[in-house]
């Protein structure tokens, strides 16, 4: 299918959806959103400095939290997912990922609004003062560019190699001190900023492996080290150890799984787009939960009420599985 055609089916299937959002009840739901860097104003990505990721401004962030407000959603926290929702509710569980300073800039939004939110962190960074290694791709390609193909071949080659083998691609590639963070912008809390965030109430912390692993490059025991590790230092550095994870990239297998409630984790989100419909049952579900990306870039009124619909026509046109 080709480019036009398929912007035309978006296009209808956006229509068809918000139709059918306006004439049938919303079905019960879990929606779960992930974010990353968070921007005090419009002015600040085009410091270069970080990657900006989803363009999301506190300004835009706190346009999404009145938005599922107004329409009668209910903010949740990991301990209300696995106390058990009301089947017939609506309810948003918001997410960052990664352990970025930058996401302090959400407290304040958090507080007037009244609601919580859980913060992924990867504990290694918190530790080292290292930067992620994204961040260090997109400033390097500022000054040495790559072709768009070339720029996507690099990233997907990145997300197959253990964490050790990503320091050594960079070194080689952008010299020993590039995984110095460089400003505010990109670099992670330090373990007292993050024990301080961690005391506010509007503040959860959860699992992002110790080194931003992708788990499935990993053997299993590797894995699970991995996931324990993070467990530990934040079960020291605040008293607590999370219940919850986001698997790096969104990868995971039944292995991931299975480590993952060998350390103590109940709750677990990846990257596949989607509701997660009530009621939920944690013994089958709640490990492999669905996010949803909100684009700052993009209309934001128009994409909360995507995220609500029920009905998508693109999903009937899939060909059937055997």
């Amino acid at each position: 299918m080709n480019r036009v055609w398929k912007r035309a089916l978006e296009r209808l299937d956006q229509q068809i959806a918000l139709a059918h959002l306006a004439l049938v009840p919303e079905r019960p739901a879990l929606l779960i959103f992930m974010f990353h860097v968070l921007f005090e104003d419009e002015r600040v990505p085009a410091r270069h400095l970080v990657d900006p990721q989803q363009h999301i401004t506190t300004r835009i962030f706190a346009e999404f939290i009145t938005y599922y407000q107004a329409h009668g959603y209910a903010f949740v926290a990991p301990a209300d997912v696995l106390a058990g929702l009301d089947p017939g509710g609506k309810y948003v569980l918001i997410t960052f990922d990664d352990g970025y300073y930058n996401n302090h800039l959400a407290l304040p939004i958090l507080r007037r609004y009244g609601v919580p939110a859980t913060f992924f962190i990867s504990t290694h960074h918190v530790q080292a003062n290292r930067a992620f290694w994204w961040d260090v791709v997109y400033r390097e390609r500022q000054r040495r560019p790559l072709s768009p193909a070339d720029q996507q071949a690099e990233h997907a080659l990145l997300k197959t190699l253990r964490h050790d083998e990503v320091d050594d691609y960079l070194r080689a590639h952008f010299g020993e001190a590039c995984l110095q963070p460089v400003s505010d912008l990109d670099r992670p809390f330090t373990p007292a900023e993050l024990r301080a965030f961690a005391r506010e109430p509007e503040v959860v912390l959860g699992n992002h492996t110790a080194h931003h692993a992708v788990l499935t490059n990993y053997a299993p025991p590797a894995a699970q080290q991995e996931l324990a590790e993070c467990q530990q230092y934040l079960a020291q550095l605040t008293g607590s150890a999370p219940v919850a994870v986001a698997y790096p990239n969104g990868n995971h297998s039944p292995a991931v799984l299975a480590a993952a409630a060998q350390v103590g984790l109940q709750l677990g989100t990846t990257v596949q787009a989607g509701k997660n419909y009530l009621p939920l049952t944690p013994q089958a579900g709640c490990l492999q939960l669905k996010r949803f990306l909100l684009w700052g870039n993009q209309d934001v009124q128009a994409q909360c009420a995507l995220f609500r619909t029920d009905f998508h026509l693109k999903q009937l046109l899939r060909p059937a599985r055997a």
